[in-house]
């Protein structure tokens, strides 16, 4: 997106060679469809972002984990910390298992 000096800018170019009172109208008329035309198509993004983050919601909702899945994506997450933390806190005492039981509790 154009800042609003460079916008000034083009809009002076646009209307160069017109007479005095037909260059300021088309200097302003240049600024204002400029400015529209950016409103339009930051609306527009605005839908289709909406749309797929609405689509992608959806799809998140519909999914199913399996237990694999969960152990799966906790192991990698202590590995993880193991690596980053293991200089300041050692190894963290955690395991998968640990996790799942502690989901698996109720109140």
């Amino acid at each position: 997106m154009k800042s609003k000096e460079e916008i000034e800018q083009l809009a002076e170019k646009y209307a160069d060679g017109y007479s005095t009172e037909e260059a300021h109208a088309s200097y302003i008329a240049f600024i204002d469809g400029y400015n529209q035309c950016q409103e339009d198509m930051d609306d527009e993004m605005l839908d289709e972002l909406e749309k797929y983050t609405l689509e992608y919601e959806k799809d998140m909702a519909d999914k199913k984990y399996t237990e694999e899945d969960l152990r799966k994506a906790i192991n990698k997450t202590i590995d993880a910390c193991n690596i980053a933390q293991k200089k300041s806190y050692g190894d963290l005492e955690i395991d998968a298992d640990k996790i799942i039981n502690s989901l698996n509790k109720q109140d």
